[in-house]
């Protein structure tokens, strides 16, 4: 049941070109949070491929859920504009 949930995420990941969406982000972290799974370590990368819009709403939603903890994000590194897939800081 769980190979299947992931991979259907990975279907849907990969159909969209790769390019997480704030909506798929937030349906695999609560994926993840029902079936006690961690965040995938690529987190941050997946974060900043989003619009700053998206990526702080992705943010409140990891904070209040309980699944992202550690230290708070700048404000430049919230604003800062979507990366293109690949690309490296």
């Amino acid at each position: 049941m769980i190979a299947a949930l992931i991979l259907s995420a990975a279907l849907a990941e990969a159909a969209a070109g790769g390019v997480p969406t704030r909506e798929g982000m937030i349906r695999d972290a609560t994926d993840r949070l029902l079936y006690d799974e961690p965040l995938p370590a690529d987190i941050d990368d997946r974060l900043m491929r989003l619009s700053p819009s998206d990526r702080i709403e992705v943010l409140i939603f990891l904070r209040r859920s309980g699944m992202l903890i550690g230290p708070a994000w700048s404000i430049e590194r919230l604003l800062e504009p979507a990366r293109p897939q690949g690309a490296q800081e």
